[in-house]
């Protein structure tokens, strides 16, 4: 995969582990756009069961980055994988819960026990 910049993806077992860094509000929304194309490629190629948007990086994101993890996470879905949300900061995990985000996704509070509950919901 190409050199991401906004983006950091590690594959673990059947999942990709995607990591948003770096001070997003300084993206433009195009670099955005292109990367979340990128990572939602890659979902495809490699055909991936499970996707985690690790959080912890961020100190706040607005509409149009949230739009590029929602797009990530639909690509998983229409692929027959499982997405989830982790370890969003208080402040951000109130705005993706006003957005009804959880109802579709659901959030843990850390990687590994979205991984683990991914992986569990398989057994």
């Amino acid at each position: 995969m190409q050199h991401l910049n906004i983006f950091r993806v590690e594959k673990n077992g059947d999942a990709l582990v995607v990591t948003p860094s770096g001070e997003v509000s300084s993206f433009r929304y195009q670099d955005i756009h292109q990367e979340a194309n990128t990572i939602r490629g890659e979902i495809s190629r490699k055909n991936a069961k499970y996707l985690v948007l690790n959080l912890s990086e961020l100190e706040y994101f607005g509409s149009e980055f949230i739009g590029s993890l929602v797009s990530m996470l639909r690509e998983t879905r229409m692929r027959g994988g499982k997405g989830c949300f982790c370890a969003a900061n208080d402040q951000m995990l109130k705005v993706l819960q006003n957005m009804s985000l959880f109802k579709l996704w659901p959030y843990f509070d850390t990687v590994p026990e979205a991984l683990s509950t991914l992986n569990k919901s398989e057994e």
